[in-house]
């Protein structure tokens, strides 16, 4: 099992790179290390497993590395570590689909097990629960308005209706509709309902516009 889950270190901390390839190694996984974010990016194609994310790395942030993971929907699931860790930071790297967010210095232990846990659900539950990880972190990515767009077209409403209920042109509905598309990678209506069903599992009800 642990053979055939690949993890990934993304820090620009050399010390830091060889001490957890060393404890990870060690347990029986492969071990790729990455100086920074866009190197991990360079080769992230077609990359699975788990990837240890720095919050602070030297050419981007954690969080946007993040992000950039979901845009090409990468097939790995993402552990969080920072020096520097706060509520806030945690809390966006969850939404963004991480699997756990560690404060350095943390416990091995602690780290081994969650490898451990998500080795033994790299199955096919496991890879569904991360889709859906990744389709909430995408619905996050819509502003308040396009969220109000998208319920109305999950419940079915045509764009005349939509523009109704939101007190808006059917043009500006039909521009959000668009824009939705391109950021949730839909490439029909049906893969985009298709898209908020698989996060609904993980998601609150779509927030409404401040």
């Amino acid at each position: 099992m642990k053979k055939d889950f690949h993890i990934h270190i993304v820090d620009d901390d050399a010390s830091v790179r060889e001490s957890l390839k060393a404890l990870i190694g060690g347990e029986g996984y492969g071990v790729s290390c990455y100086a920074s974010g866009q190197n991990f990016l360079d080769h992230s194609n077609g990359v699975s497993g788990c990837v240890i994310i720095d919050l602070k790395l030297i050419d981007m942030n954690g969080l946007a590395l993040q992000r950039a993971l979901i845009t090409q929907q990468a097939e790995v699931d993402v552990i969080v570590v920072s020096a520097y860790g706060d509520i806030e930071h945690a809390v966006e790297s969850m939404r963004l689909g991480a699997v756990d967010f560690l404060e350095k210095p943390f416990d091995p232990e602690q780290l081994l097990n969650r490898l451990d846990h998500l080795a033994h659900a790299a199955d096919a539950a496991g890879r569904l629960q991360r889709d859906a990880r990744q389709r909430a972190a995408l619905i996050d990515t819509l502003t308040p308005r396009e969220k109000q767009v998208l319920s109305g077209i999950v419940e079915g409403q045509a764009n005349k209706e939509v523009a109704a209920d939101l007190g808006i042109s059917a043009r500006t509905v039909e521009t959000h509709r668009v824009h939705i598309m391109q950021k949730l990678q839909a490439n029909s209506l049906a893969h985009l309902v298709r898209i908020w069903l698989e996060a609904s599992a993980r998601k609150e009800p779509i927030a409404e516009a401040s």
